[in-house]
């Protein structure tokens, strides 16, 4: 049958690695060309690989199924699709992307290769149908590229050089009852949120952005790429979800791919055990570890289609940077620009992984395949890697930055937010049910002396008192991004995901208290305060996230050490980098290290004590 091959090579003055995300997204591609969406079911393969099975549409508008692999990819280097046909108008279609730096800009060159079945496939073959299809999405690409590149060059792209805006998308235009309520949606989460201009850039991504970049908003990426705070981005996607903008998503990634195994929308339906069928792996869900807080908008504002324009494509695991196939018994060397950092080697087949850190020094570690291993070898040239292949089996080799979770919100991070308690009241576990929290700040305070204090007040004027210290405290746990879990007695519980948070809200309660008992008839309170950071397990208590394990209670048992008008630190909260930067400006001789025994600790414990004489 016949055989069609049509190549370009294009040149571009430009940053290879800004447009690498858009020369590599064939979902975005396949969208701006036209083409279908389609679902995929993953087939596990007799040597251990994983084939997807499609039914769907391709080239001419009829019924086709095909096999695809995994994809294969070096970052800014290398782009390889191929999909082959048990019904349809092809045998197979192969397509490969090169990219050849140069002193000023690169060369791409693009190939594809089509080999057509059947009278349809003859038809097209002979008409010139299917090389036209080609030079169509040839043009689209070129189309993207320039588009991207006039507009940045004018100034009204992203100009922060970190990702494009895929300017060449024209997006459908909203009906009038869809702009009124979207409006409506933005007007009502600027007043909230007190950022008209998120907001306003919010809406603006939601209606103008392609389908295939929609599916899967993560807050922390979209931040980065606004130059905005992380925090106040995160803030603005849950109160888009309270405001019914956004669904809320929990994604179960896979350890190894980092694909969404599971993908509920409340806390109460996360599964405990999840199969990534595409590795051929079971793993546990792990809260801190690999669940991920993701939104997609409601399908009034963009209704999503079912499945995706295509399953392949580095942008949607930009933490893998190499992803090669490699026969049996061969080396092949790859040469993508790497930085330094920490990496995992695997392949796509279930098995063995290991890390290396790479300073950059040498020439990167050759990854080795041998048996049931994976080894880092000798390190190659610079700029260059070899996969060597030493089994009898055919394997997809993965080199994988370790760096993935800093554009993850993950589930612990996002509980801790004040922001996700106010905007998702219906998000609570299971009775029964916990999530393991890898690390969370806890901060415990109490009054000095209140016994006495209710006894020469009395029950009432002591009440109106503790009250007021609930809302002075809780203002300043909010406002420096923590949750107040729950208040104990006249004690209160507070919550953070970082230690600098913690510190600097523990700071402030201490500061401000000379201000808070100003005035007051009732001669005011002193506060005594403990901070403590490490694991533990959240679970809903009260309709409420609360949190159990040794972390509470050692945080709990430092602030029965305060003595009042001071603070107690950790030393796992002192050894945090940055905290003691907190702590530069306080008066010689405030900060002091001690020793002291803990209820329920055999051995001493480390402690710091920062003292607040007279109220200071």
């Amino acid at each position: 049958m016949p055989l069609i091959t049509v190549e370009k090579t294009l040149h571009y003055e430009a940053s290879l690695e800004r447009l690498w995300p858009l020369i590599s997204d064939s979902s975005l591609l396949s969208e701006l060309a036209g083409q279908s969406p389609y679902l995929a079911v993953d087939e596990l393969q007799p040597d251990g690989s994983v084939m997807r099975r499609v039914e769907g549409q391709f080239g001419p508008p009829v019924a086709a199924i095909w096999l695809e692999d995994l994809g294969e990819w070096v970052e800014q280097r290398y782009v390889r699709q191929l999909r082959t046909f048990s019904k349809g108008a092809f045998r197979h279609v192969d397509f490969t992307a090169h990219m050849t730096p140069l002193d000023s800009g690169f060369d791409l060159h693009l190939r594809f290769e089509m080999a057509t079945t059947g009278p349809i496939g003859w038809i097209g073959a002979q008409t010139g149908m299917m090389r036209r299809s080609v030079l169509k999405v040839i043009a689209t690409m070129e189309n993207m590229l320039s588009t991207e590149l006039a507009s940045t060059a004018s100034g009204d792209g992203d100009d922060d050089g970190d990702q494009p805006q895929a300017m060449a998308f024209d997006p459908p235009p909203l009906v009038s009852d869809v702009v009124m309520r979207l409006d409506a949606a933005l007007t009502l989460i600027a007043s909230q949120t007190g950022s008209a201009g998120l907001a306003k850039r919010l809406g603006e991504y939601l209606s103008q952005t392609p389908e295939s970049w929609l599916g899967r908003i993560r807050p922390l990426v979209l931040a980065r790429q606004w130059g905005a705070d992380q925090d106040a981005v995160v803030v603005l996607c849950l109160a888009a979800h309270h405001a019914g903008l956004l669904r809320l998503r929990w994604e179960v990634l896979c350890p190894r791919c980092r694909n969404a195994s599971d993908v509920p929308d409340n806390l109460a339906d996360l599964p405990h055990a999840v199969h990534c069928s595409t590795c051929n792996v079971d793993f546990e869900q792990g809260f801190s570890a690999n669940v991920e807080l993701t939104f997609q908008p409601e399908a009034w504002l963009r209704p999503l289609p079912a499945g995706a324009y295509c399953m392949m494509g580095a942008p949607s695991v930009p933490h893998i940077k190499v992803q090669r196939h490699v026969p049996a018994g061969t080396t092949l060397e790859v040469d993508p620009p790497l930085r330094p950092g920490g990496y995992s080697l695997r392949t796509t087949q279930a098995g063995a992984q290991t890390d290396v850190d790479w300073d950059g020094a040498a020439g990167f570690p050759t990854v080795v395949a041998k048996a049931d291993q994976i080894l880092p070898g000798a390190p190659g040239q610079s700029g260059s890697i070899k996969l060597d292949n030493q089994t009898d089996r055919n394997l997809t080799f993965v080199i994988e930055q370790l760096a993935w979770r800093q554009d993850a919100l993950t589930g612990d991070r996002a509980i801790a937010m004040p922001a996700f308690q106010q905007y998702c009241p219906e998000q609570i576990l299971r009775p029964g049910d916990d999530v393991a929290i890898a690390n969370v700040v806890l901060l415990f305070s109490d009054l000095k002396g209140s016994t006495s204090m209710y006894e020469a007040l009395g029950d009432g004027a002591a009440y109106n008192l503790v009250r007021d210290h609930f809302d002075y405290l809780t203002d300043l746990i909010e406002r420096h991004g923590g949750v107040l879990v729950k208040t104990i007695g006249d004690a209160v519980m507070a919550a953070f995901s970082t230690a600098g948070a913690g510190v600097r809200t523990a700071l402030a309660m201490q500061s401000g208290i000379a201000d808070f008992n100003q005035g007051r008839v009732d001669g005011g309170i002193v506060l005594k305060i403990g901070l403590h950071q490490g694991p533990c397990i959240a679970v809903t208590t009260n309709q409420r996230l609360d949190y159990f394990g040794s972390t509470v209670n050692v945080a709990a048992r430092l602030q029965g050490e305060s003595l009042g008008n001071d603070i107690v630190l950790s030393q796992d909260v002192m050894a945090v980098p940055g905290v003691r930067d907190h702590l530069a400006d306080l008066p010689a001789g405030a900060l002091g290290e001690e020793a002291a025994m803990l209820r329920g600790v055999e051995k001493p414990v480390r402690l710091w004590r920062i003292k607040y004489p007279d109220g200071l």
